[in-house]
């Protein structure tokens, strides 16, 4: 334990030494300790999930500590060339130890473009209060993918009509193989695009595509999968060559799923309006939209008054069951989401489902995860969150879902589950420090009926 802890001083206190900014842009560099206890035999939903796969340990009592350092890009955007860098260290403690690198990246902006090497989390969004960050493919609950891509720096206009329509883009490579899968040393590929338009001075449009596969390694059953020779069949969501298994061949080229993304936002004078809408494919008919009712619907509304007891409001509905009615699924073409027959951990990194937290994954007796018991279920989800004055804030999480199973093996007693959290944080407006605390619960038939709480003190240099 001391020789990690040791690690995580001198990366927060010794790094900033040799990374001194010319242009006073300076890092940022951050401590933290958390302590959380659990009445069950793990910690409650809401206390483990969305970060960032930082609790990897299961036990009633974690000791959580972080250490980080993050430079962001320049505010001066009109310089030819920037650059980013940021690594967060974790440690845990829960009957047995956990030391991992969460996150560390390096990122070149040359103009508006972004070439970025290593495991970065996207940024937080609605307040922190979606169950998915507003992506049900890729919302914060596992560890970053490390790899490389290229990207937009935000929104750039588009040629003529760069005063109402602008895009960005992201294109990547990720590599599995610091993870224990089904299927060894196997790549995610990742790209997205998405299109804005500025419908009249207040309202916006944004409509974007997120396309994820994963593509080669070796499978214990299956052997070698085909690699960087069938890398466009991949990409582009073409079936299988003659290297590929069967079922590539008849479908398409390794694990691929995406999803549609839509939000209108609306500003008024006090607060704004985000209607938001993910929907999902997986296989080639999900596409043309025959599975319309599965997907993450969402409202969010923020208060623009920050000094407001409740600045920040989010409700979600997840419904992921096809044309299910009852018990009897009446479509055998339902998409077993998140599964896959050869990449058998499914959409998982290091135990987590690296989408909505609320697909949980099997792990075997090895530490690798089997996939997902359930992958047809619904979901009604409220966030809130505000202001109490003084420096404190607080927010709120209720969910109540419904699991019915996968496709092929209906669940004929669907479970119900209901998780909350409350947490409040006060900030030094002189110091530089936060504390942090909050209680949590879940109470239904799908987890063990427990409660915890937990208490965090962090600084920021």
């Amino acid at each position: 334990m001391y020789r990690h802890l040791l690690k995580l001083a001198f990366f927060a206190f010794a790094f900033p030494l040799f990374a001194q900014e010319k242009n006073g842009f300076a890092p940022q560099v951050s401590l933290g300790e958390t302590t959380l206890v659990s009445s069950g035999k793990d910690l409650p939903f809401w206390m483990s999930s969305n970060q960032n796969g930082s609790i990897s340990l299961h036990n009633p009592t974690y000791q959580l500590f972080q250490a980080g350092i993050r430079r962001g890009l320049e505010r001066d955007s009109t310089k030819k060339w920037g650059y980013t860098y940021g690594a967060n260290l974790v440690y845990g403690l829960a009957g047995g130890s956990d030391f991992q690198p969460n996150q560390y990246w390096l990122g070149i902006r040359f103009h508006s473009l972004i070439l970025k090497a290593g495991a970065k989390a996207d940024p937080v969004i609605y307040g922190g209060l979606s169950s998915t960050n507003g992506n049900m493919d890729q919302s914060g609950n596992a560890r970053p993918v490390p790899g490389i891509g290229l990207s937009t720096k935000g929104y750039l206009p588009f040629l003529f009509a760069k005063k109402w329509f602008s895009y960005s883009f992201r294109y990547e490579e990720g590599f599995m193989a610091l993870d224990k899968q089904a299927v060894s040393n196997a790549h995610l590929h990742h790209k997205n695009l998405y299109l804005r338009s500025r419908l009249s001075p207040d309202l916006v449009l944004t409509v974007g595509i997120e396309h994820y596969v994963w593509w080669g390694g070796n499978s214990p059953v299956l052997g070698p999968q085909p690699g960087w020779k069938d890398y466009f069949r991949y990409v582009l969501g073409r079936p299988g060559g003659k290297n590929a298994t069967l079922s590539d061949q008849e479908n398409q080229a390794g694990n691929g799923l995406g999803i549609y993304n839509v939000e209108l936002k609306k500003n008024w004078p006090t607060f704004v309006v985000s209607l938001y809408w993910n929907h999902p494919f997986e296989v080639p008919s999900d596409t043309g939209l025959s599975n319309f009712t599965d997907g993450l619907f969402g409202i969010y509304i923020g208060n623009k008054d920050k000094r407001s007891f409740l600045t920040n409001f989010v409700y979600e509905f997840l419904h992921t069951n096809g044309r299910m009615r009852g018990n009897q699924n009446t479509n055998s073409g339902s998409s077993d989401y998140f599964n896959h027959g050869e990449y058998t951990s499914g959409f998982t990194y290091f135990q987590r489902m690296m989408g909505s937290p609320l697909f949980v994954p099997v792990i075997g007796p090895d530490g690798i995860s089997k996939g997902f018991e359930s992958s047809m279920m619904w979901m009604h989800h409220l966030g809130l969150g505000g202001n109490l004055g003084s420096g404190f804030s607080w927010r709120s999480l209720f969910t109540l879902s419904r699991n019915y199973g996968r496709p092929y093996n209906i669940n004929l007693n669907p479970p119900y589950e209901f998780s909350f959290l409350y947490e409040s944080t006060y900030v030094s407006p002189k110091l530089p420090f936060a504390l942090k605390a909050g209680v949590a619960g879940d109470y239904g038939s799908r987890f063990e009926h427990r409660f915890g709480g937990y208490l965090g003190i962090s600084f920021h240099i």
